[in-house]
């Protein structure tokens, strides 16, 4: 398991930025909202075309219909005539349950964006048809190539950047990187080529990264995530989880979760280090490991990973730490020797050698001490 997010307004625009970034989902979403914004009904051909769109297709071809059954019942409550009794129960999920369940936070962060979107209609329909992506992405590949301190490598390719109306957030996924585009409406420029070029860092990554390590396992990827995440972090969230979150003044609820995580990381690391050695010392079952480490390492291990790479850039050790980005090993054993020096606990022996094994041996299951 992982841890868990053209058809056009002007032929000009679509073939200028067809080669680097689709903006088809984004194209249906308006479609259907528009239809439904003056009282129409959806018909199954248009609902296809939706489903068929370059994002939301990645959705409604998955057996489990969860999330694009949700994107449109968000959609027909936020822009058509859906009961107001839904809209209310969803936005009174409370931060309790949506820290105990990500379906939950799902369905109210999804809901809570499309009314953003519906207040801003005209204008985000305005900044889809003028704005201009492909510079975007030239910046926030110079950020990037900046923020690691050296050129990126010339013959890595980039993956294709799929926009489309979701969560407020963007996921590196197999095929492309997926971005919702309120979230890129509603910030600054600088803040879009930040959050570009952390989406763009997990994809410049996976070209140097040892796969036989990272997806052997859910542990590997567990430990290779934190720094992944928490690395990537220090690109856009620099400033700290509570200026990141804060929109309009206003803490979001999310941003809440993630400060209260990000204080809790001493603990989880600790937790995190001694299930790892139960585990190698066979006390407990991978199986086990794996659902008490999921109530640990939250979100992608983005606290957790921040967290450490904070700790890592407080010593004075960040430059290390962007030439070996790839290698978790030695992210770890830099929080180390950076816990030493900022007089924090460290991660002990036991749990460095046996993180030692699984990078050098990421084919091998046996661990004999």
């Amino acid at each position: 398991m992982k841890l868990w997010i053209f058809l056009f307004f002007g032929i000009n625009i679509s073939l200028s930025i067809a080669q680097t970034v689709d903006l088809t989902s984004v194209d249906e979403f308006f479609k259907v909202t528009s239809a439904l914004k003056e009282g129409k009904e959806i018909s199954k051909t248009q609902w296809g075309n939706f489903d068929s769109s370059a994002c939301y297709k990645n959705y409604a071809t998955r057996q489990n219909q969860f999330v694009i059954n949700t994107i449109k019942s968000s959609i027909r409550i936020v822009f058509g005539r859906d009961s107001l009794f839904k809209k209310d129960s969803i936005l009174n999920i409370t931060k309790t349950d949506m820290k105990k369940s990500p379906k939950m936070m799902f369905r109210k962060n999804l809901l809570i964006n499309y009314l953003s979107v519906n207040n801003n209609y005209e204008s985000i329909k305005s900044f889809r048809e003028n704005y201009d992506f492909n510079k975007l992405l030239d910046k926030s590949k110079q950020r990037l190539s900046s923020f690691l301190g050296q050129s990126l490598d010339s013959t890595i390719e980039f993956k294709p950047i799929y926009f489309l109306f979701i969560t407020a957030d963007g996921k590196n996924n197999d095929d492309a990187l997926y971005v919702d585009l309120n979230l890129i409406y509603k910030k600054t420029e600088s803040q879009r080529i930040n959050f570009l070029a952390h989406e763009l860092f997990h994809n410049y990554r996976e070209y140097f990264e040892n796969h036989n390590f990272n997806y052997k396992t859910d542990l590997n990827y567990i430990l290779d995530m934190i720094q992944n995440e928490g690395i990537a972090d220090l690109i856009d969230k620099n400033n700290g989880y509570k200026s990141y979150f804060t929109e309009q003044g206003k803490l979001s609820e999310q941003g809440e979760i993630f400060i209260n995580l990000y204080h809790d990381a001493p603990n989880d690391l600790e937790r995190l280090q001694d299930l790892v050695i139960k585990y190698s010392n066979k006390e407990i079952s991978e199986t086990k490991m794996i659902d008490k480490l999921m109530n640990i390492v939250k979100y992608n291990g983005h606290p957790i990973g921040f967290y450490m790479a904070n700790q890592i850039v407080k010593a004075g050790y960040q430059n290390q730490m962007l030439k070996t980005f790839y290698n978790p090993y030695k992210f770890y054993d830099l929080y180390n020797k950076a816990a030493k020096k900022n007089n924090i606990s460290q991660l002990s022996n036991e749990f460095m050698e046996y993180l030692n094994y699984l990078v050098n041996n990421p084919t091998n299951n046996i661990y004999l001490k």
